[in-house]
């Protein structure tokens, strides 16, 4: 039978009961959306799970969770051993011992890399009781051992008085009457030094098992009422339960009515609050009391029994965990499985950068052909047309922009990818399920790379051989979200949210290419100048006449000095670092842009902090088209860092 789970990492972090408990809980919940820091959000997820899990023990596993999850993006170490600890109490609760098992043996070993000697200690008896529930009690008792070894220097012994209570009522057998006296003395008086009240219910309970093994049965039976009724006004559920199993297990014999009394008063506790374990503990009592002489009730008992096992069943297959079936002795044996199916996904991920860098050597292979055929078509007009020197001037600086374009827009695909490759050099910290998640992250930013890279061949081409602006209806928000994804990564590694506010209804009418670059670097720029835990707000506005499309952030904002010529291609202005300097340039070629598509660009501070990008593009009728053909666009049209 189960023992005292309710002596869990609960009491050493609350040590409250009732309804302090219940206080915490509210304060906590209230807090919850307040709290900014990441760190410090999990560690409230785990503390509200360890709270709930005598009051509402579903809402306990949601946000064990949670906290799990956030942490493993956040490599929390801590976060992830808390939260694994408590999910093991909810299955070790809900009578799944062998994942119960695993989970405390997962925070165990989070617990020994990061030497956190009072978790180790308070796994390992949590393990303890495991085996002491799976009749293993050779495995239960050096567990026991081992924790109360290494908690002999705590200085938080109020762990230690736990280990102590639990030893005595588990194996109390193995331990000799004054040892046994000695350790029920220390945990009456830690649990006395922090005003401990459960402890010291429980160490009742151990006094009462005392009477009772050398015969005095009625103090025995006299200590244990009196702690039930305590453990029921401090609304200490888990202790109650077991001190009511034993009254009842006292009196089966003697007084059948009492027995029974106390076993409906512990299956009127477990289903009021959900627990499945002492729910069937009780009620295979009551029905083996009612089997014998009254079998209308031993049907009902038995109807409950089946709804706690198909209750069990559901929450077992809807829990959204599927682990193998092992044992803590396997658990070498599963490392080395892990290491090795981690090895060839990593000889995978290396073969796919192997391939990508291929790929990248051959596109700036082709880009390479171009810049130089394009040098000698530039060479041989200089020496034939004496009278263009000026349109080869701007042909020139068109060949010496061409890359910045392509380095504008592959920047933060290809950066990407460098992060995440650093990320696997780590694959040993990794499952197999993350690995696959990386692999799959960065096929999807090396397509965006691949597909940016093929756009922008596309228009290169079309300005070797004219400009003809030919405008198309499309989806705004599409748009938006596409320009976003190269930025998903830094954004989140720099702490910045990203916000598409554009309604989806909204179409602009532009070229695709020219407005995307537009998007982009308004995107880039914001993202450069956004501190972190800031916002980037991209909206929308449709109008008869235009749509206008704007990008906030909340950076420092504008010199005043600067806004009047920050488009204006002609003015030498001055800047403050490298930053600014890549940002105007690409600003200017933006204008150009803009002014192609007969639209207008502008950039404002805000009111309370940082600035906002805008353009504006006229709502154009199908019939409508702009055209400059076998004209090469004028140089300033190409984006420069």
């Amino acid at each position: 039978m189960k023992k005292h789970l309710s002596l869990l990492l609960l009491l050493i972090f609350a040590g409250k009961a009732g309804s302090c408990q219940l206080k915490d809980i509210d304060k906590i919940q209230k807090q919850l959306p307040l709290i900014t820091d990441s760190i410090k959000y999990v560690d409230a997820l785990n503390r509200l799970g360890m709270l709930m899990y005598e009051k509402n023990i579903d809402n306990s596993f949601y946000y064990a969770k949670l906290a799990r999850a956030i942490s493993t993006r956040l490599k929390y170490k801590q976060g992830e051993a808390d939260a694994l600890n408590v999910i093991g109490i909810v299955y070790d609760l809900r009578g799944n011992l062998q994942l119960s098992l695993r989970y405390y043996n997962d925070a165990y070993n989070h617990y020994l890399v990061l030497r956190d000697s009072a978790n180790i200690v308070q796994t390992l008896m949590n393990i303890a009781l495991v085996f002491n529930e799976r009749k293993e009690d050779k495995k239960a008792i050096e567990a026991l051992k081992q924790a109360l070894a290494r908690g002999a220097g705590l200085k938080k012994d109020s762990i230690i008085s736990l280990l102590y209570c639990n030893y005595l009522l588990l194996y109390p057998d193995s331990v000799s009457e004054n040892l046994a006296r000695i350790y029920l003395d220390r945990a009456r008086r830690i649990a006395t030094k922090y005003k401990d009240e459960r402890v010291l219910l429980v160490t009742d309970q151990v006094q009462a098992n005392i009477y009772l093994k050398n015969g005095k049965r009625e103090q025995g039976i006299m200590q244990l009422q009196k702690a039930a009724a305590e453990g029921i006004a401090l609304d200490v559920n888990y202790v109650t339960l077991d001190i009511l199993k034993s009254l009842g297990d006292l009196f089966i014999l003697t007084d059948s009515t009492k027995a029974i009394y106390y076993y409906k008063q512990g299956l009127a506790i477990s289903e009021l609050k959900g627990y499945h374990f002492y729910g069937k503990v009780f009620g295979k009592s009551l029905y083996n009391i009612y089997k014998q002489n009254n079998l209308r009730e031993a049907q009902g008992y038995s109807s409950k029994l089946l709804e706690l096992y198909e209750a069990e069943e559901v929450f077992n297959n809807t829990s959204g965990l599927d682990y193998i079936d092992y044992a803590i002795k396997d658990q070498q044996i599963e490392a080395l499985t892990t290491r090795a199916e981690n090895r060839y996904t990593l000889m995978l991920v290396f073969g796919f950068l192997l391939l990508l860098t291929g790929l990248s050597v051959g596109i700036f292979y082709r880009l390479y052909r171009l810049k130089r055929r394009h040098n000698e078509t530039l060479e041989e007009l200089n020496r034939t047309v004496q009278l263009r020197n000026q349109k080869l001037e701007v042909d020139h600086e068109f060949n010496n922009r061409l890359v910045s374009i392509l380095a504008h827009d592959f920047r933060q695909p290809l950066g990407s990818l460098k992060t995440l490759a650093t990320v696997l050099k780590d694959a040993d910290a990794f499952t197999h399920e993350e690995l696959m998640m990386l692999v799959e992250t960065m096929e999807r930013s090396s397509d965006i790379a691949l597909e940016i890279f093929e756009n922008i061949l596309q228009w290169i081409k079309q300005q070797l051989s004219g400009f003809s602006y030919s405008p198309v209806a499309l989806p705004l928000r599409e748009l938006i979200d596409e320009a976003l994804q190269p930025f998903a990564i830094i954004a989140r590694e720099n702490k910045i949210t990203l916000i598409n506010n554009v309604d989806s209804n909204i179409h602009i009418d532009a070229d695709k290419e020219l407005v995307q670059f537009i998007h982009r670097n308004f995107i880039h720029n914001a993202i450069k100048f956004s501190p972190e835990n800031s916002c980037i707000t991209i909206t929308g506005f449709g109008a008869p006449d235009e749509v206008t499309v704007c990008v906030q952030d909340e950076g420092k904002g504008i010199s005043p000095e600067k806004l009047p010529g920050i488009f204006n291609f002609k003015i030498d202005l001055k800047y403050s670092s490298e930053k600014e300097k890549g940002a105007g340039v690409a600003l200017m070629i933006c204008s150009d842009f803009i002014d192609k598509m007969n639209g207008r660009i502008w950039v404002e501070n805000n009111k309370g902090k940082g600035a906002s990008f805008c353009y504006a593009l006229p709502v154009i009728q199908k019939s409508s088209k702009r055209t400059i053909s076998n004209t090469p666009v004028a140089a300033n049209a190409l984006p420069d860092l």
